[in-house]
This record gives structure tokens, C-alpha cells and sequence, in this order.
């Protein structure tokens, strides 16, 4: 528990940091006038992902831009890594103390999804979340995330639980609700496929 709260903290600490600062609003509610649909979003990032990564050869899927950066089946395995994580955040939290039943989200909706997916605000992250080159081509990245988040989906479905009345409160900037938190899971994956389209851009990238 205190691994994924950490990186939590530490993902969107870095975020607000970095980039332009998002200031919490202790009146700031929760849901939002338009709340959007988490089942299309993760349908959306699932789709763009797959988009962004089928075909692509063993030579293109190790590519990497400079020795900083991640090739893109290393970009899908930090995917993975984190939506997983981040699942297992949002269940450890599920019957929480009163204490946390009781705090409200220090950010709307769209500034989460905000902070999450804008590429300007660059974010290191943790070493348990680093890649380790588990993926060799398209195919086995692509199962490896279509699989999990056909488990993250089904889970949710499941779970039988109002995702807005979880708070997960170890955070600098204050509480984000469960949806929140999945809304962060779904715009993680939007952020990365728009690092994989950057990464196929670039001048070296092989052509097959």
C-alpha cells in the first residue's frame, strides 16, 4: 500500500511541480457537470493504443530515439506496470476508515485528466515502474495490455462499488476519489500513446 500511495504522490507531485501549477480548491467538488464515462474512456485509450502499436516490427518496437528515452514496447510494459498498480490502489482503499469516507477531492475531474495527459509537464518515474524489456513484439505487448485491461474492466464491473465514495487520501495536493483515479489510469495510458507516436516520428525510426 505504501509503494502505490508513494508513487501516486510522487507521479502527480512531479506533474504539478514541474509544469504549471494546479491549485486545490478546498470548496472544489467532486463530480463533475459533465462527468465522463470511464467505460468509453479506457475503451478510447485501449483503442488508440492498439492503433498505435499494431504492425509494428520487432526492429520498430525496440527502436529508441536516444538513450534516454524508452523504445515502444518499453513505453506498453510502463503501461502495464501502472494500471496495474493503480487498480490495486483503488482496491486496497475500498472500505476505508471513516476518516478518508469523509475527505473531499481536492481537484475536479478534468483537472486530473489534465495533469495527466499534458506531455508539457514532463514526469520521471519510480524505479519499480521502469521497464525491464518484457516485451519483444506487437503482438505479445498488445495481448499483455489487452488482457489486463479486460481483467481492470471485468474487476470493475464486478466490484458492485460506488467508485466516488473511495477516497485515497495520501496525496501533497489532497484527496482523489476512486473514479478520479481511474480517469489518472485511463489518461496514463492517453499520455503514453501520444509518447509512442512521438517515439515513430522521429527521424530514425526504422521504416519496417
Amino acid at each position: 500500500m505504501k509503494t502505490l500511495a508513494t508513487f501516486f504522490s510522487f507521479i502527480l507531485f512531479g506533474a504539478i511541480y514541474i509544469g504549471n501549477p494546479i491549485r486545490a480548491d478546498s470548496d472544489t467538488i467532486c463530480k463533475s457537470e459533465n462527468e465522463k464515462d470511464i467505460y468509453e474512456y479506457l475503451e478510447e485509450t485501449e483503442e488508440a493504443l492498439i492503433n498505435s502499436t499494431q504492425d509494428l516490427s520487432e526492429e520498430q518496437m525496440q527502436y529508441k530515439p536516444d538513450a534516454e528515452s524508452w523504445s515502444v514496447a518499453e513505453i506498453v510494459e510502463h503501461i502495464n506496470l501502472v494500471e496495474n498498480s493503480l487498480k490495486s490502489l483503488i482496491s486496497s482503499n475500498m472500505g476505508a476508515d471513516a476518516s478518508k469516507a469523509d475527505a473531499k477531492a481536492a481537484m475536479t475531474d478534468e483537472e486530473v485528466m489534465q495533469l495527466i495527459t499534458n506531455r508539457s509537464q514532463k514526469m520521471k518515474t519510480q524505479g519499480q515502474f521502469e521497464p525491464t524489456g518484457e516485451f519483444m513484439t506487437s503482438d505479445e505487448a498488445i495481448k499483455a495490455f489487452i488482457d489486463q485491461r479486460e481483467e481492470i474492466t471485468d474487476w470493475l464491473k464486478d466490484s458492485n462499488v460506488d467508485m466516488r465514495s473511495i477516497m485515497i487520501t495520501e496525496f501533497p495536493f489532497g484527496p482523489v476519489d476512486g473514479y478520479q483515479t481511474l480517469l489518472f489510469l485511463a489518461g496514463h495510458t492517453e499520455r503514453h500513446t501520444a509518447q509512442i507516436e512521438e517515439v515513430k516520428a522521429s527521424a530514425g525510426f526504422p521504416g519496417e
